[in-house]
C-alpha cells in the first residue's frame, strides 16, 4: 500500500465527491458534474476514474485529489489508496472499497458494528478518530451514520447502479459539523 495521503483545508471547506465514472474515450464526465462543482474548494475523486484526464478537467473548477480503484493505473501518481482531508474541524477519510480495511458492504450499505467502527477507522487512516468516511465501488449513492461516522457513497456519475441515478455529493465541512447534499448529475 502507498503512504497515508493527507490534504488540510484551512478553516471551512466544501468537497466535491464523486467516484465509479469509468471514462474513456466514449465516456466523459456530463457537464452537471462541472455545474454541481462550481464553488468547492477541493474534488475528491473516490476511484475508478478511468482515464485520468478526466481528473485533469475537474482541476478548472478546484484541486483534485483521488484514491485508487480497479480501473485506475497502479502506478499514476494522481491516486492514492486512502487519503485524509483535515477540514472545518473534522477528519475526513476517503478510500475506494471498505472491504480493504474490513468493513463489508450489504445491499450498498457498510456493514459494521458501530462498537468496533472507531477502531478499524482509527487504524485505517492513523487517526484517533475519523468524523466522515467517503467510499465507492457500489456505484449506488448512500449516506448514513454508523457509531458517530457520517458515510457518504456519491454513487456514480456516469454508471449509476439500477434503480438508482447518476450523482455527485458535496460535503460540508464546517466549525465541526459535516453535512452533505446528494446532486443529480
Amino acid at each position: 500500500m502507498d503512504s497515508l495521503q493527507i490534504t488540510t483545508l484551512p478553516g471551512a471547506g466544501r468537497i466535491g465527491l464523486l467516484a465509479d465514472t469509468h471514462c474513456d474515450a466514449s465516456r466523459r464526465l456530463p457537464p452537471r458534474v462541472f455545474e454541481a462543482f462550481a464553488g468547492v474548494d477541493l474534488i475528491l475523486h473516490l476511484g475508478d476514474c478511468g482515464d485520468a484526464r478526466a481528473l485533469e478537467e475537474l482541476q478548472r473548477i478546484a484541486p483534485v485529489i483521488a484514491t485508487r480503484g480497479g480501473d485506475d493505473a497502479p502506478g499514476d501518481a494522481h491516486y492514492a489508496a486512502r487519503r485524509v482531508v483535515e477540514a472545518g474541524g473534522l477528519i475526513v477519510g476517503a478510500l475506494f472499497d471498505l472491504a480493504t480495511i474490513g468493513i463489508a458492504i450489504d445491499e450498498g450499505r457498510p456493514a459494521v458494528d458501530a462498537a468496533t467502527v472507531g477502531r478499524i477507522l482509527a487504524g485505517a487512516f492513523g487517526r484517533g478518530h475519523v468524523d466522515v468516511v467517503a467510499f465507492a465501488a457500489t456505484h449506488q449513492s448512500w449516506l448514513g451514520h454508523c457509531g458517530g461516522v457520517l458515510f457518504v457513497n456519491p454513487g456514480s456519475a456516469t454508471l449509476p447502479a439500477v434503480p438508482g441515478r447518476a450523482a455527485v455529493a458535496i460535503l460540508d465541512c464546517r466549525s465541526g459539523v459535516a453535512s452533505v447534499a446528494l446532486e443529480p448529475v
